[in-house]
């Protein structure tokens, strides 16, 4: 049972890293290309620039930004305070580690919820040239959540049945000292 759970969690965890990066290197690919073709238009053939090329960026970053969030709360690369962590022994250890992501993953939910719930009250207003809906930036935030408070119950189901030591650690030179 054990090897199941923990081989489900990994699956998870591989399906979620590689929704993100297709995410991010979609949107990045994206964001670059508009922001280069809006550059030589308003600087190489002199007309300006195009008048929709503010709204792209405007719908793609949330999502460019949320990918990389969850990317970061997989490999441990987020902000932490892990003074208290470190100063208790392995049980304690590993049982605020599960009970910090169980509150994570309660949270997250919720605001993935409350995110859907202000999407549909957005999806009403549109931009100004390319009328896209005001929702998406909100479903980013929702998509977000979701993968976030996925990515902490498979972090505490690990710590859970491995010990703190399957908690996900930054590489030392992604670490703030």
């Amino acid at each position: 049972m054990r090897a199941l759970l923990l081989g489900g969690a990994a699956a998870i965890d591989r399906a979620v890293a590689l929704l993100c990066r297709v995410v991010v290197v979609a949107t990045g690919l994206l964001l670059l290309g508009v922001l280069s073709a809006n550059v030589i238009a308003r600087y190489a053939l002199g007309m300006g620039g195009f008048s929709w090329a503010q709204e792209i960026p405007e719908q793609a970053f949330p999502w460019f930004i949320a990918a990389g969030v969850v990317l970061a709360a997989q490999s441990g690369a987020h902000i932490a305070v892990d003074i208290l962590p470190r100063a208790l022994p392995e049980r304690g250890r590993q049982l605020l580690i599960v009970i910090v992501n169980a509150l994570v993953v309660a949270s997250y939910t919720w605001l993935a919820l409350l995110a859907l719930e202000v999407a549909e009250i957005a999806k009403l207003q549109q931009s100004t040239i390319l009328r896209i809906p005001g929702s998406y930036g909100y479903w980013a935030m929702a998509m977000l959540a979701a993968l976030t408070a996925l990515t902490a119950a498979t972090i505490a189901l690990r710590v859970a049945l491995l010990g703190s030591g399957a908690a996900p650690e930054a590489a030392p030179e992604d670490a703030v000292t």
